[in-house]
């Protein structure tokens, strides 16, 4: 990933990145490149995203053609504010019991791994309206399990070579594993779309909050057809990949650079006393107050990008403004992370200024490419943003944060951006 920053100042164009002595990508982190690449619905190419396909199957990240445009219209509505406004409170109470659990322990706590959990309590409640209890790690509901061993377990095989082959792969300990995990995973979800279906059948109108997975069932298309279950798991399961994972990386990376920088922590502290004062219940209306703390996230999202390289393959021949042909069928790989420090795009890249994103700052889409860009860029940023204006509001507001000195956090490119040795940070009840 570093190499990729240093190719991208010596070659402010593009250049080939070698996966192995057959395989390659034409990566590229200059703007007006990146535009024309993003700028159609071409599909995601496969190369790392097919090793996910036993779990979410076919769908907005894998499928493409009118497959995906179609089922992209269907979900939309997921994703209104008013949809979105329910959720303040669920995210609310996921994050009271990650803080109840940091004020129990006085050692570093590893940011990820706990702020993981919480995503993907947030999500069972949001996607379901289940709750999971999942960040009580005695005990852990089987679906919950697998979505957590689904996870890493990817992440192991995407550092072995030799377990990219889905042949060897599931002969392989991990490879048993995981494919055992996303049976797992499979059956839980298609029994709990075969419940909600009866529910909806059955229950009056009104009674409860209408969340995602009641919209994908009641969904209906301009001819008045809606998803199969096949469709409605593969988007269940595709969102809660992106949703839990990306959104664990954003939150970890931003109080990473918080407790990095502990004057612009103050300040995120003193806007949420300011505007939240001593509120219990978080509403929608004070999420969308804290202005700075915003600058904050969008900031560290630009420096630590939570999936820093997205990939595409030509779907037809694109012609570039000085005369270049980027031909059909090419695997075009666009570095989000070396994008958003390319000194070309960003003045003193290496430089965590929030102000950056003050509202007297204009950043272009071209600029800040953290939620991707273009029709296919990511469906759920808002759904993402809301959860991170609740969570990381709560725990400045709980907890001091600082470094741990002894494991200094060291980015690594894993689909998702993580740290090879953790992600530790010190968090001292206020």
């Amino acid at each position: 990933m570093l190499r990729t920053v240093e190719y991208a100042k010596k070659y402010n164009g593009a250049f080939p990145v070698w996966m192995g002595p057959t395989d390659a990508f034409l990566m590229t982190v200059n703007p007006s490149t990146v535009k024309y690449v993003l700028s159609g619905t071409d599909p995601k190419d496969e190369f790392s995203y097919a090793l996910m396909r036993p779990w979410i199957g076919d769908g907005l990240l894998l499928s493409g053609g009118k497959k995906w445009d179609r089922n992209r219209r269907l979900m939309t509505p997921a994703f209104h504010q008013d949809i979105l406004k329910n959720y303040v409170k669920i995210f609310y109470d996921s994050s009271k019991i990650l803080i109840e659990k940091w004020r129990e322990t006085t050692e570093p706590v590893e940011t990820f791994h706990h702020i993981s959990l919480l995503t993907l309590d947030s999500m069972m409640k949001c996607l379901f309206g289940y709750n999971s209890d999942c960040q009580n790690e005695s005990t852990r509901h089987p679906y919950i399990q697998g979505v957590y061993d689904v996870s890493e377990l990817i992440v192991k095989r995407i550092t072995n070579p030799f377990h990219h082959n889905p042949f060897i792969y599931k002969f392989t300990e991990n490879g048993k594993k995981f494919y055992k995990a996303c049976e797992v995973i499979h059956e839980h979800s298609s029994k709990i779309i075969s419940d909600r279906k009866q529910l909806l059948r059955t229950e009056e109108k009104g009674s409860r909050n209408t969340d995602f997975l009641d919209i994908l069932i009641n969904s209906r298309d301009e001819d008045g057809n809606g998803m199969s279950d096949t469709e409605i798991q593969d988007e269940v399961d595709t969102f809660m990949f992106e949703g839990h994972d990306s959104t664990a990386s954003t939150l970890s990376w931003c109080l990473y650079n918080l407790a990095k920088h502990p004057e612009y922590q103050e300040r995120c502290r003193e806007e949420v006393k300011e505007k939240w004062g001593n509120k219990d219940e978080i509403t929608w209306e004070d999420i969308n107050k804290l202005e700075y703390t915003l600058m904050c996230v969008k900031e560290s999202m630009r420096m630590f990008a939570p999936v820093p390289n997205i990939s595409r393959c030509t779907e037809k021949d694109i012609l570039l403004p000085d005369g270049r042909l980027i031909p059909a069928g090419v695997r075009m790989g666009v570095s989000i992370y070396a994008l958003q420090r390319n000194p070309d795009v960003w003045k003193d890249p290496e430089i965590y200024d929030p102000s950056r994103f003050s509202s007297e700052n204009k950043v272009s889409a071209l600029q800040f490419m953290a939620f991707s860009m273009g029709p296919r860029n990511c469906i759920g940023m808002q759904f993402a943003l809301t959860q991170i204006k609740v969570i990381i509001p709560m725990i400045v507001r709980n907890f001091h944060l600082d470094l741990d000195p002894e494991r200094p956090a060291e980015p690594e490119s894993m689909l998702i951006l993580r740290s090879k040795n953790g992600l530790y940070l010190k968090a001292t009840p206020i």
